[in-house]
């Protein structure tokens, strides 16, 4: 990890999978997050763009440095984070980056984390408690990508990743 310790994150956020906990807001939860990389060894710039349903309040979430992407349906949503992690690894390139991919479906994933893990990119995961933790049917395990791999309840909080390669 060394590499990446001083390497821009890029956390793209299901806001509708991995909804803001109670208690909590948009700018304790960019907090903690940014706490949660720092204390894990990723000290550079942290950015976090975050996906939810088209009623979510923009100034909410952008009061908070959290760059709000308001879409329609899961579909419209996980295309459009598709799209954003292609460019942001295209953009990145040559630079190493962390991408942490926080969504309730992994699996949906796969393809485009697998992608960037071959471009050099360190693959960061976040799910909900309740996700399915396994990835029995994929071509390359996202087990053999990801470097780091938090709870949603315990990243929001500041916590620790539950595994780390």
């Amino acid at each position: 990890m060394s590499s990446f310790a001083e390497a821009k994150t890029c956390v793209f956020w299901d806001v509708e999978d991995c909804p803001i906990p109670d208690g909590q807001d948009p700018e304790s939860v960019a907090i903690n997050i940014r706490s949660a990389l720092a204390n894990n060894g990723y000290g550079g710039e942290v950015t976090i763009w975050a996906y939810g349903e088209k009623y979510q309040v923009q100034d909410f979430y952008e009061s908070a440095g959290i760059k709000l992407f308001p879409q329609g349906d899961d579909y419209a949503r996980y295309r459009e984070m598709d799209l954003a992690v292609f460019d942001w690894m295209h953009e990145s390139r040559p630079e190493l980056t962390n991408m942490m991919m926080v969504s309730g479906d992994k699996l949906r994933f796969t393809r485009v984390l697998g992608m960037c893990n071959d471009l050099c990119h360190n693959i960061l995961l976040t799910q909900p408690q309740d996700s399915p933790r396994g990835c029995s049917d994929c071509t390359s395990p996202l087990s053999a990508i990801v470097s780091a791999e938090w709870i949603w309840e315990s990243l929001s909080a500041g916590g620790d990743p539950i595994t780390t390669a």
